[in-house]
């Protein structure tokens, strides 16, 4: 009997140190707070929608730009405006840390634009309706959007706040200027800002997050440049066409003057002597109106040099900021990591030395104690 309960002893003590061995399972856990799954969804469908935007306002400037004369300076400017300031007001709306505050300015901010076009100052701005309709439809498109994304109550709340806010703060002209209206959310749904605090989520959300930002810099920025050196080009006050036109002016008096001087020299000697003087003021009102002119064109030159350099500077700017984030967070992450494996290190190190001293005194003593108590029984037994 007292054979089955040290047999029974053993499979205990063996069975506990197995079942130590789970130690072994060191979780590494950086410490952040990942982001929701609506969070998250709200994240990836807030900025496939801007892309969206971005695609459909192209196309419907492009359909009113072929409306209009290529040299038509008015409505030219106004459809190059309508992309650029549409576009960059979306990019700063829909790109931020907090996805719930992407959504609501987003939402606002497209809203914005149709209130512009459907009932605002913008509603005669062009002829053709396409500013209107792709307006009306990237509108109905948020709303379903924010509907998937925000249950029951949540959404008529906001959407009747995106309405109440819209019309308090509308599109005065093509300038965009876009309100930032989450913390208005917040206050109109009672949420205290610090407990409306973002978090850039687990590792792997932060860099897609840093990657959403550096292709939206790739694809956008050469494009929108691009569109505000043709608006620098089409509001310069001297065009091409007027130079060539002035130069075929120029060849045609001056053949008609060559002319006129072989068949009359006496006549054009007298002409000469009185031109000298009383043409004088003129020729010098061309000269100055000359130099006037190339020094604007010189301006507008430096201008547009100014206004790529500074775009460069933002791109760079905005390339190290990020990149000085993650490699913040990557050095936070990585000392917690190495913290925290050295502590779950010297716990296993403690457990492993218990257990093998477990282990050694029930191999070693328990046999000994075990033949020492059989050689007394059979001791006693002899005696008898």
């Amino acid at each position: 009997m007292f054979i089955r309960r040290a047999v029974s002893l053993f499979t205990l003590l063996l069975a506990v140190l197995v079942s130590g061995c789970s130690l072994l399972e060191v979780k590494i856990d950086s410490q952040t707070v990942p982001l929701t799954k609506q969070e998250l969804n709200m994240r990836i469908m807030t900025r496939e929608y801007a892309q969206q935007f971005f695609a459909q306002v192209e196309q419907a400037a492009d359909v009113l730009h072929q409306q209009y004369d290529s040299r038509d300076q008015v409505y030219q400017s106004y459809v190059l405006l309508w992309k650029i300031n549409a576009e960059e007001g979306l990019q700063s709306a829909a790109y931020q840390v907090s996805p719930m505050a992407a959504l609501i300015d987003t939402w606002v901010f497209t809203h914005q634009m149709n209130q512009f076009y459907q009932q605002g100052k913008g509603k005669d701005l062009f002829e053709l309706d396409a500013a209107k309709q792709v307006s009306a439809h990237l509108a109905n498109e948020i709303d379903d959007l924010a509907q998937s994304l925000l249950k029951g109550s949540s959404y008529k709340k906001s959407r009747q706040f995106v309405a109440e806010f819209v019309e308090q703060y509308p599109f005065s002209d093509l300038s965009f200027i876009r309100t930032p209206a989450y913390r208005a959310w917040l206050a109109a749904n009672q949420i205290s800002e610090e407990d409306a605090v973002t978090t850039l989520g687990t590792m792997p959300e932060a860099i897609g997050d840093v990657s959403d930002r550096l292709s939206l810099v790739s694809e956008q920025t050469p494009k929108i440049m691009t569109w505000k050196a043709q608006l620098l080009a089409l509001n310069s006050s001297a065009s091409i066409e007027q130079v060539n036109q002035a130069l075929d002016s120029l060849k045609v008096t001056s053949d008609a003057l060559n002319d006129f001087i072989i068949n009359n020299p006496q006549y054009m000697t007298d002409l000469a002597q009185k031109m000298a003087t009383e043409l004088q003021p003129l020729v010098e009102d061309i000269d100055q109106k000359t130099e006037q002119r190339l020094e604007q064109l010189s301006e507008e030159r430096k201008a547009l040099e100014a206004m790529v350099a500074r775009e460069r500077q933002e791109v760079a700017a905005i390339i190290s900021l990020e990149r000085e984030k993650f490699a913040q967070d990557l050095d936070h992450v990585s000392q917690q990591v190495v913290t925290l494996a050295m502590d779950k290190l010297i716990e296993l190190i403690k457990s492993t030395i218990l257990y093998f001293v477990l282990f050694i005194a029930v191999i070693f003593f328990a046999p000994l104690g075990l033949g020492y108590l059989l050689g007394k029984r059979s001791a006693g037994k002899a005696k008898s």
